[in-house]
């Protein structure tokens, strides 16, 4: 997601959130590099919730912001606004009337299933009566769902809500909905009584039905289906420069410059692929617990890595293989390391953080690869650990190695720490960890 320019279509901190919500889904129903359940998994999307936007978009000191919001309807579940207006309540599904094939599963008194299916008669045939029965059962759920739609929709407001349909006159001059299964249905004859005794009132607009058929006749239809594009001339290496050198916008005010490490730029596609499996498996470890990781365990984590390897478009050598094994059983044998993947008060893995750039109000993340509050005698203390798969080069001593990586990440480790400064009042403190080596450094948090 992020390689393919996810983050650059971002709008708020509401969307940031609504796609962690979502991928943190797949990664719940994903198996190996598939989905075992397609339309389970299909399910499970739709009763996602949307999250409200943690950032004050609405609040009076950010007058330039949008004070309307503007989503669908099951984009609103589970949100409340001052007002809410629904346009449009008297437009139809567009579904087909007249289906091929009617059927529909009953269940008997006897919890039995049985099927009953009917065709569509001829042209110039009536339709028999199991047809016309499963049309009406349909028509039926239609009108229950229309009606589970609206009360969604209009238990969203606080104060107002605001209804909008067409209508229009039968032969006697009353008013009647234009269409039979329309989200205006469920509460026609509520409005139908205000309308009669003076509560509500219609408007006339300078459209006509007419006027209507011909634009419509002429005019493609509008879809209502926003998909936001990236810009032709977009690259993912110039927007993720580009978010590191810019100036940031914490929650609490503050202002961080998250620098791009050149010793992440300049590791090869394999390093990175290996570092990627290699947090994945700290990741796995820490969650599930150290004891349930035997050295039988371990011994089989290369065939998981093989494939994962595979799935990024890496053929792991038995070499590296090798170094990624040892680097988890150097981990868990340091006392340090073992420290690290324990147990811990607020201890996460790859933790994704949301933030906004000052000058663009664009919104950015960054994810920590593992964090906790570590209780002590002088109080709760928050953790920052960064994993690092790498070495002392050939030649270099322990301390010159020691003073490149910390002049490489100490940039990005500073901004972690506002980041979580903004968020809590606990002291933060940050450190390196080698699982190679082992070697852990502590680095000063400004």
């Amino acid at each position: 997601w992020v390689e393919l320019g996810g983050p650059a279509t971002l709008m708020g901190s509401g969307d940031l959130s609504d796609a962690r919500s979502y991928l943190d889904l797949l990664e719940s129903w994903q198996q190996g590099a598939g989905l075992s359940d397609w339309a389970s998994f299909q399910l499970a999307v739709d009763k996602l919730y949307a999250a409200p936007s943690p950032d004050n978009s609405l609040s009076p000191t950010n007058s330039h912001q949008p004070v309307i919001q503007i989503m669908t309807i099951h984009k609103a579940k589970g949100l409340e606004f001052d007002h809410v207006i629904l346009p449009g309540l008297s437009r139809g599904s567009g579904s087909d009337k007249k289906p091929l094939l009617r059927w529909q599963q009953h269940i008997d008194e006897y919890s039995e299933s049985s099927l009953i299916m009917a065709p569509l008669g001829a042209h110039d045939e009536e339709d028999d009566s199991v047809y016309r029965y499963l049309k009406r059962e349909d028509n039926l759920k239609t009108r229950l769902e229309s009606t589970r739609v609206l009360y969604v929709a209009a238990t969203r407001a606080v104060r107002k809500l605001y209804l909008c349909g067409a209508v229009k006159t039968d032969q006697k001059n009353n008013w009647q909905p234009k269409g039979n299964n329309t989200l205006l249905t469920p509460v026609w004859q509520t409005i139908e009584t205000g309308l009669e005794q003076g509560l509500y009132s219609v408007i006339q607009t300078a459209t006509n039905e007419k006027a209507d058929k011909t634009e419509n006749s002429t005019r493609p239809a509008i879809s209502l289906r926003h998909i936001r594009r990236l810009n032709v001339d977009y690259s993912s290496a110039v927007y993720n420069k580009t978010c590191a050198q810019n100036s940031l916008l914490t929650g609490g005010g503050e202002t961080a410059t998250e620098i791009a490490s050149n010793e992440d730029a300049s590791l090869s596609g394999r390093a990175r692929a290996m570092g990627t499996v290699l947090h994945r498996t700290l990741k796995q470890i820490a969650n599930e617990g150290i004891d349930n990781w035997p050295s039988a365990r371990l011994d089989q984590l290369p065939t998981s890595w093989t494939a994962q390897l595979k799935e990024l478009g890496i053929l792991a050598r038995q070499d590296e293989l090798g170094n990624l094994l040892g680097a988890v059983q150097t981990m868990l044998a340091d006392d340090r390391g073992r420290w690290i993947l324990q147990p811990h008060k607020q201890a996460a893995c790859e933790q994704a953080l949301g933030y906004q750039y000052s000058d663009s109000g664009r919104i950015g993340t960054s994810v920590v690869d593992r964090t906790f509050v570590d209780e002590t005698i002088e109080g709760s203390v928050r953790w920052i650990i960064d994993y690092k798969f790498s070495q002392p080069a050939q030649g270099e001593s322990q301390a010159q190695f020691s003073r490149r990586q910390i002049s490489a990440y100490s940039g990005q480790l500073n901004h972690y720490a506002t980041l979580y400064r903004s968020l809590e009042p606990n002291p933060v403190r940050c450190a390196l960890y080698f699982p190679q080596i082992p070697m852990f450094i502590e680095l000063e948090a400004e």
